[in-house]
């Protein structure tokens, strides 16, 4: 009733699933509104029109990881023809046994080992491939319940499955409250993220207009239009055309006359709904509420089975309390329970918390625990679901001496979420037994460390410091130790300062009085290596961790030794250490790959990659990044994908693909700008700033600077540097002069070469030779290097130009030679946009001596000019170098590409003339499956190609090869 807008718009949106094309509905509204109706209504007439349906729900209460999808995967099983589940190999469907026993049916040999498969992407990719199983048959609708209550696991499976099914007759209808308290920034973020995709729509229900009551009230009451639309207006102020919340109103008035009470004027409202549900509850006996009480307890989705065993009134007074409840109109039948078994759920859960509300806690408890044993006796079914729910219902009956059952399922769930890579969860089930004090649970020091390295794996990095600060009072110096250990872990990777976990590593070291031998003491000693580094002091931190390096290779511990490199490598981004950290991050590698470890991998990959740049070994650099990606995505763990992020960004803006730099820059802000205690800000603004120049962008921030600004409330080298890309003469050379006199005071900072990087910009746009001399010495110890600025925060390509820079303004020879070897490093990375930068500087020094240099021929100023604008045209580079050519700086308009299409479109269609899939495009350029069909699709409209070959010969054509 009422939604003749939405019907007709869902129309449209099955339209486009038969035309092959995956759409996405987020149903949204507040409680009662009647999401899940309207989706029922959807899916009865598409399945009555031969769609295949799999539905699964989030609950509130023990809601596990991937609870939705588990329902929706058994579904499947069943649905799918035997023969094509039989083309999925069992080594594939094994990561599903961590999901569902049910995956035994059509693979009896699979089998998953402590460790195998441990990855995302395996256990999402074995559910698609059922799912897909099943939409291979027809058109097929997913249904996901109460995604408000979704957990981050969840949510990256829906994710993943959007992602990967851009070309599917599939339609995914998911439902969710938009009022808080269960609107999140886990969700907004998660749907922000999928509704940049094609085919992902919202569609948030209102409530019923007055009319639409008036049509209600002559359905339901019976009575004429007239006598209807004079009563409809107090209805709809009385329950805000909540269908609902109506419902239950007129459940309440026909108990009291119907709409006599409205013409009356005596139409009280109810105080609540619940109230309304109340006074219907009071109707029931003894026996059939003990049912319905039974049955909220047991939770959303009602098991008659275990409702008849639970109870003590046999099974014909279970199922007669059942139908009564289903009369009433408080219960209903759910036939995606179990596949089609018969189960029942609440109308609303609004109607479930109000027979909950009524019950007393000894009530509860009580029943809580018969449901329990109930369960308990189904644990061989091998259910990885079950231990939840027993966690949940020993849990709520602990206070009648169900402690230790609670405890021992909590840690069964815990071990399963962890199993599941699902580690939040994991954290807070181990927190929950911590603070159960249970005889028969774990030690609480087992319990929080448990919970502390969940939390640090899930990155809650301040909540797992302040677990490890709590050990850290521990009587035990050896847990004192261990805590100290993990604070440090949880500080690093947010690069917290070490001040704090320094404190803690060495009191406990100290207290715990080990030989230096001890493998313990060998872990806490390259962890005060690596604090050490976080609180600025690069000295102690070589000093401790090449000492703990050495011990820890001596002993012949992998697992040791990898910790120990895994410290040392933020010793520096210095061109010195570069080498030596570069072969340590191999040996990481290595011995990562050995164990089978991906912690270790990640870190070896994250600092592979800065090094790898740093000495300019394009290979090296290249495949770190593509495995740090490959990481991120296995593991989920929010500091691999920050920083992989951040890797990719630095690769897009070196090739100068600025569109895609800017993307994954937003996408950073967006996932991360609460993570990490804010530690991103700096690395995000960094990031921009160097984007924004190369576009033009910062001709927006002009209006917004005086040349006046305050030296103590800004970072000064950026300072310097917007100054300088916006031609403010003045404020750059006093604050140029203010920083070569305090150069001591960034030496230390991860940032240092690019602070280098800003000075030699100032020095060379303002022609100031005292500034140069100041910091050519500094500069010089980076000769035939990469500068880059934090951890792949930003790169500038090679010292060697900047040091061209400075001889030039210097009048010193050498010049030529070091841009020279500049414009060999960046063509060496591939690196277009350092190339650009590098012969524009080179054409601005040529243009200040002319003629030849030192003997040597050198390119002409006109030469090297029109090979920065030509690249730059390529790649839409529109920075104003120190002068092109006489003064010509790069021009911002870009040479027109053939037919319309985009820079992007481009990169797509050189890769599909090379024969790559849209998959192998997506990995290639890292962005997802969808978004490589989109462009595919858009480069066959615009260059008018029948075919992917077609289009292939258009590139070669128009010489876009």
């Amino acid at each position: 009733m009422g939604r003749h807008a939405e019907i007709q718009r869902l129309e449209t949106v099955w339209a486009a699933v038969e035309d092959d094309r995956r759409q996405v509905v987020f149903v949204g509204g507040e409680p009662g509104v009647g999401k899940t109706r309207l989706v029922a209504e959807v899916v009865a007439a598409l399945s009555e029109h031969g769609a295949a349906v799999l539905s699964g729900a989030c609950r509130e209460e023990f809601n596990t990881p991937y609870r939705p999808f588990v329902a929706v995967l058994e579904q499947a099983l069943v649905q799918a023809r035997p023969e094509t589940l039989r083309d999925i190999s069992p080594h594939a469907a094994a990561p599903l046994l961590r999901l569902t026993a049910a995956a035994l049916g059509p693979w009896p040999t699979a089998t998953v080992a402590p460790g195998d498969g441990d990855s995302r992407p395996l256990l999402f990719d074995a559910v698609l491939r059922v799912l897909l199983a099943v939409a291979e048959q027809g058109p097929t609708v997913l249904v996901l319940e109460d995604l408000h209550w979704a957990p981050e696991p969840t949510l990256a499976m829906l994710s993943h499955l959007v992602e990967s099914t851009a070309g599917e007759q599939l339609l995914v209808l998911a439902t969710r409250r938009t009022t808080a308290p269960e609107r999140t920034d886990t969700l907004s973020f998660a749907l922000a993220d999928l509704h940049r995709l094609d085919g992902v729509a919202r569609i948030d229900l209102g409530g019923l207009t007055t009319e639409d009551v008036a049509q209600y009230l002559v359905g339901e009451a019976e009575v004429p239009p007239d006598v209807a639309l004079a009563a409809a207006p107090v209805l709809r102020d009385h329950t805000g055309g909540n269908p609902f919340f109506l419902q239950e109103y007129w459940h309440d008035l026909a108990s009291r006359g119907g709409l006599a009470a409205v013409r009356s004027g005596n139409a009280k409202a109810p105080g609540s709904v619940q109230d309304a549900l109340a006074r219907r509850l009071a109707a029931f006996d003894a026996a059939h509420t003990d049912v319905l009480e039974l049955a909220a307890v047991s939770g959303d989705i009602v098991d008659p089975a275990l409702l008849v065993q639970a109870s003590e009134l046999g099974a014909d007074a279970v199922l007669e309390g059942i139908d009564l409840a289903v009369r009433a109109g408080l219960l209903t039948a759910d036939l995606t329970f179990d596949a089609g078994a018969g189960g029942y759920r609440f109308v609303h859960a609004l109607a479930r918390g109000a027979v909950l509300d009524r019950m007393t806690a000894a009530d509860l408890a009580a029943t809580h625990a018969r449901v329990a044993r109930v369960l308990e006796a189904r644990v061989g079914e091998d259910d990885p679901g079950l231990m939840a729910q027993l966690a949940h219902h020993f849990f709520e009956a602990r206070t009648l001496g169900h402690g230790g059952k609670a405890a021992h399922y909590l840690v069964l769930a815990a071990e399963q979420a962890v199993r599941s890579i699902a580690h939040g969860e994991a954290a807070m089930l181990y927190e929950q037994v911590a603070r159960l004090h249970a005889d028969e649970a774990p030690p609480r020091v087992e319990l929080l460390s448990a919970a502390a390295r969940c939390h640090l794996q899930a990155g809650h990095f301040p909540t797992a410091r302040h677990i490890y600060e709590d050990l850290g009072t521990d009587k035990n110096p050896r847990v004192r130790l261990l805590a100290a250990i993990g604070h440090e872990d949880a500080s690093w990777r947010p690069s917290h300062n070490g001040q704090r976990s320094m404190a803690m590593l060495s009191e406990a070291r100290r207290a715990a009085a080990l030989d230096e031998g001890d493998p313990l003491s060998i872990r806490a000693l390259a962890s005060m290596g690596r604090a050490a580094s976080f609180t600025g002091d690069r000295a102690q931190a070589r000093r401790l961790g090449d000492k703990a390096l050495h011990l820890a290779r001596a002993s012949g511990d992998d697992e040791l030794t990898a910790h120990a490199l895994g410290a040392t490598l933020w010793q520096g981004l210095t061109p010195d250490l570069a080498p030596t950290l570069l072969a340590r991050a191999l040996e990481m590698n290595e011995i990562g790959s050995r164990l089978g470890d991906d912690d270790h991998l990640g870190q070896a990959a994250f600092h592979r990659g800065a090094f790898a740049y740093i000495v300019g070994d394009q290979p090296a650099w290249s495949n770190a990044q593509r495995d740090l990606t490959e990481i991120a995505l296995s593991r989920g763990q929010p500091f691999f994908r920050y920083v992989a992020g951040c890797s990719r960004y630095t690769h897009r803006f070196a090739v100068g693909d600025y569109v895609g730099a800017q993307h994954i820059v937003a996408w950073l802000d967006d996932q991360f700008s609460q993570e990490f205690d804010g530690a991103t800000e700096g690395s995000w603004g960094f990031q921009q700033f160097m984007l924004q120049r190369v576009t033009g962008g910062l001709e927006d921030v002009r209006p917004l600077i005086s040349g006046d600004e305050s030296f103590d409330d800004h970072w000064l080298p950026g300072l310097l540097a917007l100054y300088t890309d916006l031609d403010l003469v003045d404020p750059a050379a006093r604050l140029l002069a203010h920083l070569c006199r305090r150069l001591d005071d960034y030496r230390a900072g991860a940032q240092w070469a690019g602070v280098l990087a800003f000075i030699t910009e100032a020095a060379a746009k303002l022609d100031d030779a005292a500034a140069a001399a100041t910091v050519r010495p500094l500069l010089a110890a980076h000769a035939g290097s990469n500068l880059m600025a934090g951890a792949n925060a930003a790169v500038f390509g090679s010292a060697d130009r900047y040091l061209g820079q400075l001889d030039s303004v210097l009048g010193a020879p050498g010049a030529d030679e070091h841009f020279e070897r500049a414009l060999a490093m960046d063509r060496q990375m591939g690196a277009v946009t350092h190339q650009v930068e590098t012969l524009a500087a080179w054409s601005w020094h040529r243009a200040r001596l002319g003629g030849p240099a030192d003997g040597r021929s050198s390119p002409s100023a006109s030469s090297l000019g029109e090979e920065a604008r030509a690249l730059a045209r390529q790649i839409g580079h529109r920075r104003e170098p120190p002068a092109l050519d006489a003064g010509q700086a790069v021009p911002p308009e870009l040479s027109p590409l053939p037919n319309g299409l985009t820079e992007r479109e481009v990169d797509v269609l050189r890769l599909v003339a090379d024969g790559l899939s849209n998959r192998e495009i997506g990995e290639r350029l890292f962005i997802s499956t969808n978004t490589s069909a989109n462009h595919v699709r858009s480069i066959l409209l615009k260059t008018g190609a029948p075919n992917r070959t077609k289009a292939a010969v258009f590139a070669t054509e128009h010489g876009l090869l």
